[in-house]
């Protein structure tokens, strides 16, 4: 008779000394991460001030994780929408792969905000400037520069062309000694002690290092867990089903096949196949 390995339920206080440990090692570059970090507007305000180079802009709203839609209903998940005193609109997004920051995906993201921020009846010209901004894990465009700025202009005059969008590319690889190159460092940092900007450091060590912070993170994992589309930085408590998703993700990614292709091939959302890819190397 072969003997057989019977697995007990990991309990709920296991769970938590695990997230706790996956906690530690989180960045702001981290999708989940992120959204916490940015619940304190202070930090959105910080980080646009920076890749805006402008210290005066305030922030006075912001949205988190909103479900935008076109006229088909195709929607995508914008990470964070922010408004300033000037009604100028900033789409900012952190993108861990390539993929989920092509030209295309930008110039997407330019018609959604559009079609989201003008009301039945107003005016074509009462729409605000906008600016869709990717932080980027890698030198996606591929010009080696911290920042480029994209914004359309006449051909046969080189004047710009003022329909008020704008596309930033942020290269997070690039983190010299200047103010931008500091705050991309500390998008990377993983403890708060070793990051230059106090109010990023602030909210990091509060998530980390304090009791509040660190149970709000670990419910947020566990909501994760219980909705069974835990990310791939859960390593370990996978269903076996949902273990094959995973390396069906990877081996899809791996020929060509965009994240949101491959998020309708497996059925899952597409923040957690950017997460599995993203940390595929943990």
């Amino acid at each position: 008779m072969t003997d057989s390995i019977i697995l007990q339920p990991e309990s709920l206080e296991e769970r938590y000394e695990r997230y706790k440990e996956k906690i530690k090692h989180f960045t702001i570059m981290n999708d989940i991460f992120m959204r916490n970090v940015l619940k304190e507007i202070s930090c959105t305000e910080y980080i646009l001030q920076v890749i805006m180079n402008k210290k005066e802009l305030k922030v006075i709203d912001q949205t988190l994780q909103k479900d935008y839609k076109n006229l088909q209903g195709r929607s995508a998940i914008l990470d964070c929408v922010a408004k300033d005193v000037e009604n100028n609109f900033f789409n900012v997004e952190i993108q861990g792969e390539n993929d989920g920051a092509s030209p295309k995906r930008a110039r997407y993201h330019c018609g959604l905000l559009d079609m989201n921020l003008l009301n039945p009846g107003d005016l074509f010209d009462s729409l605000p400037e906008t600016y869709v901004i990717f932080i980027t894990k890698n030198d996606v465009l591929g010009y080696n520069r911290p920042i480029s700025h994209i914004q359309r202009r006449i051909k046969e005059t080189e004047d710009i062309f003022q329909d008020g969008q704008h596309i930033l590319y942020v290269n997070s690889k690039k983190q010299d000694d200047t103010e931008l190159g500091r705050l991309m460092h500390d998008l990377h940092c993983k403890e708060a002690g070793k990051m230059y900007n106090n109010i990023l450091a602030t909210r990091v060590h509060q998530l980390k290092e304090t009791e509040e912070g660190v149970k709000t993170m670990c419910q947020e994992l566990e909501e994760i867990y219980n909705e069974g589309e835990q990310s791939g930085f859960l390593r370990g408590e996978q269903s076996g089903k949902l273990k094959a998703k995973k390396e069906t993700t990877l081996s899809l990614l791996e020929m060509g096949m965009s994240v949101e292709q491959i998020a309708q091939a497996v059925n899952l959302s597409i923040e957690t196949v950017q997460d599995w890819i993203y940390n595929s190397d943990l």
